[in-house]
């Protein structure tokens, strides 16, 4: 592979904050930086506010480009009839094919963009700690900062994992392309162990709450850091370490659930719910446009959401939906917050139904202002109970599920313990996160992928090819990389 491309890393730059709320205006009013330049530019407050800002903006690009976010956690999982007429690639990626014509190889496949991000947090963890701490107003500003680098570092890393395995492990930045060395794939053990160290510095750089409520959940804090801990113990099958730091979330966060008559504020972002999301306000220039794409959440949206779109490319999938839903439609309050017509063919997904219109005289250029959920306390409670349920602690995952139901209008659960219980909780995760990224990875890491999508080859999921492959580009001129093993002599 060519030293200027994808895990070799070329210097990026800082880049001008894209994605943090109006109120943080001491990082918003602030120009980008050549990150060239490092020695002179890493000096105060301000620099380092302007990196993590640029780092949080190239997460944003990352998982809302092309769908990114949905198209793994949500798309594999079964949960759409995805319309071939407008969306062929991942119409097949819904059948478990990560491969062929139509899908979008060049984008789900490659990872040179995630290195470009790990390339600004590695700046930032090796210069700000560097920076004295007079330059800051609060010496608790940068160790912040710096937590949150590392918190970046290691969600980036897990989402990675989950993506394709082992991945190649870069934990310094290049301040010479020409230098830069290629670096085969890591484990997928030593990439998540690498997460673990990275989110352990995290828990102890940040502080839990908000002084500025306007970077409620949209930077992130202790409680982000604890949340993903969680979400890498339990894809570890370290249940124990899980339910620890899920608990600590739950106890110490200060976070609550949202009441069911306000359940949309929690997708439009930034609700006492929220622990750690991607900010999207069309106020702020970062709503999405929705003509031409836009995000996983236009697809799932026509009229009467969106004004003069007459075509669903994604449906939700009518037999999934009854599946979940069937016992408790009737009283489920989120069948009918969460779904618009579900019970046909055409049905949409509203979570995101948050439009503004650039023309609001004319409803002409569709802007997307609901943020992008990544953890929130719904989650990590369910996250918690299903730990319980493996710990053979099932009257406490009882307890915890049924806050989640109550809250959705749902009966108390009165199933068997064990096994029926581990069904009932994912079931609850597939039925409050539906759409949020989450239902992939949950029946990977259950063993169920197969009892949802039926459509998914049990062979492929039974040999590793629930992982996606790499792009045949970024073997050129790197000798290093491998394979992920199930696609190798299939590309």
């Amino acid at each position: 592979m060519n030293k200027r491309l994808v895990h070799t890393i070329y210097i990026v730059l800082l880049l001008a904050p894209l994605m943090i709320v109006s109120s943080c205006s001491k990082i918003l009013d602030l120009e980008p930086h050549n990150s060239t330049f490092t020695e002179a530019y890493f000096t105060n407050e301000s620099d380092a506010n302007t990196a993590i800002a640029g780092a949080y903006a190239l997460l944003r690009n990352i998982l809302i480009a092309d769908n990114t976010w949905h198209v793994y956690g949500d798309v594999p999982a079964g949960e759409f009839l995805i319309n071939g007429n407008y969306d062929s690639g991942n119409s097949n990626v819904a059948l478990g094919l990560f491969t062929g014509l139509n899908v979008n190889g060049g984008s789900y496949w490659n990872w040179q963009k995630y290195y470009k991000l790990l390339q600004q947090v590695n700046l930032i963890i090796a210069k700000v700690p560097g920076i004295d701490s007079t330059k800051f107003v609060d010496p608790a500003t940068k160790s912040h900062i710096i937590g949150e680098a590392y918190f970046l570092r290691a969600f980036t890393y897990f989402f990675m994992s989950r993506v394709w395995g082992g991945v190649p492990l870069k934990l310094t930045p290049d301040y010479d392309a020409n230098a830069a060395l290629n670096i085969p794939r890591s484990t997928a053990d030593a990439v998540l162990a690498q997460c673990l160290a990275d989110v352990s510095i995290a828990e102890k750089d940040m502080a839990f709450g908000y002084e500025d409520e306007g970077q409620r959940a949209v930077r992130a804090n202790k409680g982000s850091a604890y949340a993903l801990e969680a979400h890498i113990r339990a894809w570890k099958g370290d249940y124990a370490g899980c339910e620890a730091a899920a608990n600590t979330v739950i106890t110490q966060g200060g976070y609550q659930l949202v009441d069911s008559a306000n359940y949309e504020s929690v997708f439009i972002g930034r609700s006492a719910e929220g622990i750690f999301e991607i900010n999207i306000n069309s106020g702020q220039n970062e709503g999405i446009a929705l003509n031409g794409g836009g995000n996983g959440s236009a697809v799932t949206l026509m009229q009467p959401f969106v004004y003069g779109k007459g075509y669903l490319e994604w449906p939700v999938r009518t037999i999934y939906v009854n599946k979940l839903y069937a016992a408790d439609s009737a009283t489920d309050i989120r069948y009918s917050k969460f779904f618009f017509r579900s019970q046909s063919s055409n049905g949409q997904v509203i979570k995101y139904a948050n439009i503004t219109y650039a023309d609001g005289s004319t409803k002409q250029d569709p802007r997307l202002n609901n943020n992008l959920n990544i953890f929130r306390l719904a989650d990590i409670i369910l996250l918690r109970a299903e730990a319980l349920n493996k710990l053979g602690r099932d009257g406490e995952a009882v307890t915890l599920l049924n806050e989640v139901r109550k809250r959705a209008g749902v009966p108390d659960y009165s199933g068997p313990a064990g096994d029926d219980l581990a069904t009932a909780i994912l079931e609850e995760r597939l039925k409050e996160l539906f759409f949020e990224g989450h239902a992939y990875f949950d029946l990977v890491r259950s063993k169920k992928l197969t009892d949802y999508n039926e459509s998914f080859n049990g062979n492929q999921y039974n040999n590793g090819g629930w992982l996606w492959p790499i792009d045949p580009n970024m073997f050129k001129d790197d000798y290093t990389l491998v394979q992920t093993p199930y696609w190798q002599g299939k590309l």
